[in-house]
This record gives structure tokens, C-alpha cells and sequence, in this order.
């Protein structure tokens, strides 16, 4: 007899559908609720709000007044009708009623329509949060295991680094303090990238918007994608410095090769591990040899299996490897359980079986794959001899021949002598990784490297070494070719990046044209003026208008221009240059630093107000990332008054189209005039103006008008400049804060570099940043007023920034 898992844990469901949130006290519902609504857009419905608004009384009070009997009939009859009535666009916290078996039976129910999430958290940190006993502690772990069973998806919510550093070294987490700034950075990422993933936010899109941004365009999409293949016992026995993990590849590969009782807890802690540490997609697999192993609990075969991949899917993996030799009514089931995840369907060819790449069984194999519904297709042979690595290339060209749109294949073979193959595989190629202390287990593990296989791309000339360049009028201090040289020569790319000996235009002409031109960055004053030079451009930069990045459009010979897709497919790639992309990744690193640095209580709503100081390119790119977060209305200051209007016009055309709005950026006339009457004050600060004198001009040296800090809450305030880095608006903010008390978060210009850097380099080559890498050599190679940072300056800023 076959396991069927549960049909209730169904995970294709309406994006809509109201997201639920069960597990034990301590374990972040509250906290994650708010991350969840700031993230969908919706509202939050918790327990104890909702009880009151149906009986009149608190909880306590009710309990106080009726008894405890009386209490818990009307807690569970509440608690399902909070559920029943706000089945859609709502985030709902349940409490301790979904310990009781009536409650968890209308959960169970409910996951037939809707994603109902269990939060699992280390329990020595609950208990040192809650200050329980050790028998309180051990009553409370008791009952968790439950939620389990009336939930489909699961999140392993782990230690915020940044609140454990704070309050340690701060000694406080109350926001009224001023040094308070939101501690829960991590997880809320964390989150935010799980609750999208579940409801369908990030993976529904019909067709990409730019297949050159790695965020919008998946592995199995680009050219030349590597999976860092780790298993769960390394992870298990502290085998792999997961610090180390950020790049080196495009996805990873958990393999579990051990499990129990106790594994389903241990593996959704390691997902979320790996998540945070990599920002990376998921493949979830099994080790066949585990299946082979006696299992304690007499389960079979096929049950242990469909377990254990059951449980990955709760965890909302972006991929699954199915073992095609399975039980295929087995697969079927979890293929049409799948949600959001992408099924390879996988197959080991041993020695043993005697099928070659020729035979017609390995074409069988793949279309037996994309029957089952396999989203891909991952056939792997343990090479015999060298001519091997011939054939699977032979084989793949069957398969991409066939007319019609079909599964994409990864097919190579494995072993010592398959490395040549494994190089040249197009897409999710298994590699190892330095993070990974001792030797593989098995000797048909990954032997090669990301590092190893795009050097010997280049060193075959399937790629090319491009020149990169940073173009502006003062770049003479520039930070960028240091950060993008170090992580080229990490990547293994063979590419320069440098400041041109001419600073103009027509430089940039003549060097747009060469054949090894891979892009270049576009600083003050070319942002707008390289705009109308443009063969094409993203959305994001015509919304903008204004860019930071061109990239080459390369032809034919006959000066046919090549699509889109096929441009990003070519990156690292020399050739004619017909014309010029436009990219912006400022606007992608102001919205980074707000998302990060803005706590849950200035979550942006319909009454958040912006506030930009400037009316240049990088103004421009500010005002966009602020309405793609929701911020409706923004107001710009300007020396130039009809700058500003230019960029409030273009803004209000742009809003009147896209966003449903239509005055959405304003122009503020002088900073002596009083804040705008029945507008909340600013919570997101912006100054976008050189600090440093700029030709003839002197150094801007802004404050804020002191009457325009009104906001109780504090909020964000970004400084675009970073020469000086102590800025005059940031000494003047610092010491705001310190004699209010209220919990602004300062962002220097160091980390705004940064952060457009890192998306600028992957748009650029294809490939992760090696983000860490990148902030090493900006905070080593800046030089500021007090010359560069000492080791420990350094070290304290990359704790604070890479995370």
C-alpha cells in the first residue's frame, strides 16, 4: 500500500488566500505577523485583538468573569470563526487555542484553501525569552509537534544575528531609546522571501521584465548556473563555515542523507540556515542510500521517501529532485502537491545498468520526466571513459532539438572523468564548495567549484575577458573598481574594471563600441544625458529617467540586433556592439537600504511621507524606489526650483498610469517654510546632493529644517554622499536623535554604494556578488577625512552591514 500524503496539505492556492500563522508562545508569530502584512499588503488579524472586538472584554477578562470552562468553549468558537470570516488578504495570528484538538481539526481543514504557516523556533530561546522553568519549558515544547499536523507549511524562525549583537553591546530593545534600531533585519528578509514565494508574489509573472536582473530570472533560466551541493549530516556535524556560503553559486542543493524522529526539526532549521546565509533558491533531495538503511520505525520504503518530500514541500523550497525510479503514482502525488516548487525529475545512470548516452532508454527517461509533470529534467551518468563527456553533448541536442516547448535538461556525467562535461552543462550543475571543510563522502559528489568551472569557460574561450568602466565627472575616488575587480577575480572571470583616461562622452562613444566591451557604471553629472543615448532600457530606468548601468547589445554581422534573453544568455560574451541597454540599480539599492533599516512601526501605508533632497539622476532613482514601496506621497527640495518641478511632473505623468495615483510627488518651495498642513511628517529622509563641492559649486552641507522632524516614530534617513562620510545632515540627525530620544536609523553613503554595487555586478556578469567580498574592499579601500578605517571600524561595519 502506497502513502498518500494528506490531501488537505493541497499547496496550489489562490494568491488571495489569507495567510495563517500557528505555533507555540515565543516562537515569533506576533513579530512575523507584522513582517507578513507589511510584505503582502494586508491586514493583521491577531487572537486577542479579535476576541475583544467579538466579546467586549480581554481575554483575561472574559476568563476573570466567566471561567475557565466558559472561556475555552468561547476561545474555539471564536478562534474558528476569526478564520471563517476572513478567509482572503488578511495575515491571522493564532494563539493558544490551536493547541486544542477542535481548533486543529478546522485548521486542517482550512489547509485545503489556504496557506496555514507553523513557526518552529529554537526552544532554549523561547524559554530565555518567556523566563520559563525548565518544567514550564518542557510542558509548552510538548504540545508544538501538533501544529504540525494542521499546517502545510513550516518556518524555522532563526536568531536574528543583528538582535543578538545589539543587545549585547546596546544592552537595551526598548524603541524609545535612541540607539534602538530594528533588530529583526534578517528574519524579516527571511520572511518576507517565504511569505512571497507561498502566496505566488514572486513567481508569478507571466513574462520576466528584465532577464538580465537575477532576482527576476531563475537558474534554470540564465546560462552557466552552478548548485552547491551540501548535505545534511556536513550541516548536521559543523562541517561547513556557512558564512562563507553567499557565492559561489546560483542555487543549493540540500541533500538529505540522514533522518528520524527528530530530523524533520533539525532539516527546516537548516533550510532557513542556508537562506539566510546564501539568499540563495533551494533544491531539496534525498539520498537514495538513506532509503536502503533500516529504519527504526519499520516504515517502508516509499513512505520514508514520500515523507521526507512531503516535508520539504511544507518548507517551500523553490526545487524538488524526485528519483525517477520511484513508484510513480508516488511521484504523481507529490508533483501534484507541489505549490509554488519546481519538480526535477532526476536519474543516476551506475556502470551497472550498461545504458550509455546513445541508448534510447536515457531519451525515454526524459520524456517519461515531463510526463509526470516535471518542471525539469536532471539526468546524471557515471563516466566510464573520457569520450563520454562527446556523447552527453550529443544527447543533449536530442533533446533540444525536438519541436515545441519542453523541460529544460541538465545532463552531464559525474565522477573524475566527467569534469569536462560538468563544465560545459548550461544549467544547475552540482559543485562543491570551500565552505565545505572535509572531503566529499562519496566519490561521485562534486569535485569542481564554481570558481573551478567559470575559469575553465574562460580559459576555453566559451567566454570572454569584456573591460568594464566607471564614467563620470569626478571618479577619480571611486570605490567600484575595487569592488568589482576583487569579485571577478572571485568568480574565476578573467574581466578589468577601471576608470577611463578620458572623462567624457565622446570617451564613452569610442569605448562603447569595442567588441570587449562588457558595460559601465554612469555617475553625476551622465545619469540623465546617457538616458537619451539609449538603444533600449528597462522599465524601471523609463520610469527613472535616468540610468547607472549601460550594458552592450551585441548583433550578427549583418547588424541584426539579438533579443532580449539572448543578450543576457551572452553576458561575458565579446562581439559587435549595435546599441546600448540602460539599467538602474540605484533606485534597486534605496530600496534595499529602506526595506532593511525601516522598523515594522513605520511600515509604509497609504500616510507615509517622503522626503528627497536633490533633483539629480540619483534623485530620481530615490522617488521611484520610494513609490515602489508604497509611499504615495513624496516631496522633493530643491536649491533649483524647476528642477524639482521637472522631476515632480515627470513622477505625477508616470503615477498617473501606474499606481492609480496622480499628485504623488510635490515640490517643497524653501526650507524655512512650515511642514505642509494635514501631511504626516517624513519617516523616509533622503538627501541626494554632493557633499563635496561639485565643479564651481560649494558643498551643499544640508540640515534638516529642524520643524520638519515631527515624525514620534523616527524613521529613515539616507545620505547619498560618502566624501565626507560624517555628513552635516548625519551630525546634525545624530545628535536629533540623541536629545529626542526618537529611533531614527542613520544609513551613510557607504552602504548605498554597496548596495547598488552588488546589483550592479550581478546584472552586469550573471553571476551572485559575493557581497561580503564587496564590503571587505569598499571599507579597506575608502579613504575619508580621518584617512582609512582601522580593522576593528572595519569588522564592526561588516557585522552591521552583511547580514
Amino acid at each position: 500500500m502506497h502513502h498518500r500524503p494528506d490531501p488537505n496539505a493541497r499547496r496550489t492556492i489562490d494568491p488571495d488566500a489569507s495567510l495563517v500563522l500557528v505555533g507555540i508562545r515565543g516562537c515569533g508569530k506576533r513579530s512575523l505577523g507584522f513582517v507578513a502584512a507589511t510584505a503582502l499588503r494586508r491586514r493583521f488579524i491577531t487572537e486577542d485583538h479579535y476576541f475583544k472586538e467579538v466579546t467586549g472584554l480581554t481575554r483575561h477578562e472574559f476568563l476573570k468573569q466567566f471561567g475557565s470552562q466558559e472561556f475555552q468553549r468561547r476561545d474555539i468558537e471564536i478562534m474558528k470563526l476569526m478564520l471563517d470570516n476572513h478567509r482572503s488578504r488578511c495575515i491571522i495570528e493564532c494563539g493558544l487555542g490551536s493547541l486544542t484538538r477542535p481548533v486543529q481539526e478546522h485548521l486542517r481543514q482550512y489547509c485545503a484553501t489556504n496557506p496555514v504557516v507553523y513557526l518552529v523556533r529554537d526552544m532554549d530561546r523561547i524559554q530565555h525569552l518567556l523566563g520559563l522553568e525548565s518544567q514550564a519549558a518542557r510542558l509548552l515544547c510538548e504540545g508544538d509537534p501538533s501544529h504540525r499536523k494542521c499546517s502545510n507549511f513550516e518556518f524555522y524562525n532563526v536568531e536574528d544575528r543583528s538582535s543578538v549583537l545589539t543587545q549585547s553591546e546596546e544592552g537595551t530593545s526598548d524603541r524609545r531609546f535612541a540607539d534602538y534600531s530594528f533588530k529583526l533585519k534578517e528574519a524579516k528578509e527571511d520572511f518576507t522571501r517565504f511569505v512571497h514565494f507561498v502566496s505566488g508574489v514572486a513567481v508569478n509573472h507571466s513574462s520576466y521584465d528584465s532577464p538580465f536582473v537575477l532576482l527576476e530570472t531563475p537558474p534554470d533560466l540564465r546560462s552557466f548556473t552552478h548548485a552547491i551541493f551540501v548535505r545534511s549530516s556536513d550541516l548536521f556535524e559543523g562541517a561547513i563555515d556557512l558564512a562563507e556560503l553567499e557565492s559561489g553559486g546560483d542555487a543549493i542543493e540540500l541533500c538529505v542523507d540522514r533522518w528520524g524522529p527528530e530530523m524533520a526539526t533539525v532539516v527546516s532549521k537548516q533550510v532557513s540556515l542556508l537562506r539566510r546565509h546564501a539568499r540563495l533558491p533551494i533544491i531539496f533531495s534525498v539520498d537514495n542510500s538513506l532509503l536502503d538503511r533500516d529504519d527504526p520505525g519499520s516504515t517502508t520504503r516509499g513512505n520514508l521517501y514520500s515523507s521526507i518530500l512531503e516535508h520539504g514541500l511544507r518548507l517551500a523550497v523553490e526545487y524538488m529532485a524526485v528519483d525517477l525510479s520511484q513508484d510513480h503514482i508516488l511521484l504523481k502525488q507529490i508533483i501534484h502537491n507541489r505549490g509554488m516548487t519546481k519538480i526535477i525529475g532526476h536519474c543516476i545512470l551506475e556502470p551497472s545498468s550498461r545504458v550509455t548516452w546513445e541508448d534510447e532508454h536515457c531519451f525515454s527517461l526524459y520524456v517519461e520526466a515531463e510526463n509526470l509533470g516535471c518542471q525539469l529534467v536532471r539526468i546524471l551518468r557515471v563516466a566510464t571513459e573520457r569520450e563520454d563527456n562527446g556523447s552527453v553533448v550529443k544527447f543533449t541536442n536530442k533533446v533540444e532539438s525536438q519541436p515545441g516547448i519542453h523541460p529544460p535538461i541538465i545532463a552531464y556525467n559525474i565522477g573524475r572523468l566527467g569534469r569536462t562535461s560538468q563544465v560545459f552543462n548550461s544549467i544547475l550543475t552540482s559543485v562543491t564548495h570551500p565552505a565545505i571543510k572535509r572531503p566529499a563522502k562519496n566519490e561521485l559528489d562534486p569535485q569542481i567549484t564554481s570558481r573551478d568551472a567559470m575559469q575553465a569557460l574562460f580559459q576555453s574561450y566559451i567566454l570572454d575577458p569584456l573591460q568594464f568602466y566607471v564614467l563620470g565627472a569626478s571618479v577619480a575616488y571611486s570605490l567600484s573598481p575595487a569592488m568589482h575587480n576583487a569579485a571577478f577575480r572571485h568568480c574565476g572571470m578573467n574581466h578589468t574594471y577601471s576608470i577611463p583616461e578620458h572623462h567624457s562622452l565622446a570617451a564613452l562613444d569610442h569605448l562603447g563600441r569595442d567588441p570587449h566591451f562588457g558595460g559601465a557604471s554612469v555617475v553625476q553629472p551622465w545619469r540623465v544625458e546617457v538616458f537619451q543615448r539609449l538603444a533600449a532600457k528597462s522599465r524601471h530606468a523609463e520610469a527613472i529617467g535616468a540610468v547607472n548601468t549601460i550594458m552592450p547589445l551585441r548583433g550578427r554581422a549583418d547588424g541584426t540586433i539579438f533579443p532580449l534573453q539572448e543578450q543576457a544568455s551572452r553576458r561575458n560574451q565579446a562581439g559587435p556592439v549595435i546599441g546600448w541597454y540602460g539599467e538602474n540599480t540605484d533606485w534597486v539599492g534605496t530600496m534595499s537600504c529602506i526595506s532593511r533599516n525601516l522598523s515594522p512601526r513605520n511600515a509604509i501605508t497609504p500616510k507615509t511621507t517622503g522626503l528627497v533632497i536633490g533633483a539629480g539622476g540619483m534623485a530620481r532613482a530615490v522617488i521611484y524606489a520610494m513609490l515602489r514601496l508604497g509611499c504615495r506621497k513624496v516631496f522633493v527640495l530643491n536649491r533649483t526650483i524647476s528642477r524639482a518641478e521637472d522631476v515632480a511632473n515627470h513622477f505625477n505623468s508616470w503615477a498617473s498610469s501606474q499606481v492609480e495615483s496622480k499628485e504623488v510627488v510635490q515640490v517643497l518651495r524653501s526650507g524655512k517654510d512650515e511642514w505642509p498642513l494635514h501631511v504626516s511628517p517624513p519617516c523616509l529622509i533622503a538627501s541626494c546632493v554632493p557633499a563635496d563641492p561639485d565643479g564651481d559649486d560649494p558643498p551643499a552641507n544640508f540640515e534638516m529644517p529642524t520643524q520638519w522632524l515631527g515624525s514620534p516614530t523616527g524613521g529613515v534617513v539616507l545620505e547619498f554622499a560618502y566624501k565626507p562620510l560624517e555628513t552635516p545632515l548625519l551630525r546634525q540627525m545624530r545628535q536629533f536623535r540623541s536629545e529626542t530620544g526618537r529611533p531614527w536609523v542613520l544609513v551613510d553613503g557607504l552602504e548605498n554604494v554597496l548596495e547598488q554595487a552588488i546589483a550592479q555586478f550581478e546584472l552586469l556578469t550573471g553571476r551572485k556578488a559575493p557581497r561580503r567580498l564587496m564590503t571587505l574592499e569598499v571599507l579597506r579601500n575608502y579613504v575619508g577625512e580621518k584617512g582609512r578605517f582601522d580593522e576593528k571600524t572595519i569588522q564592526s561595519r561588516l557585522d552591521g552591514i552583511c547580514y
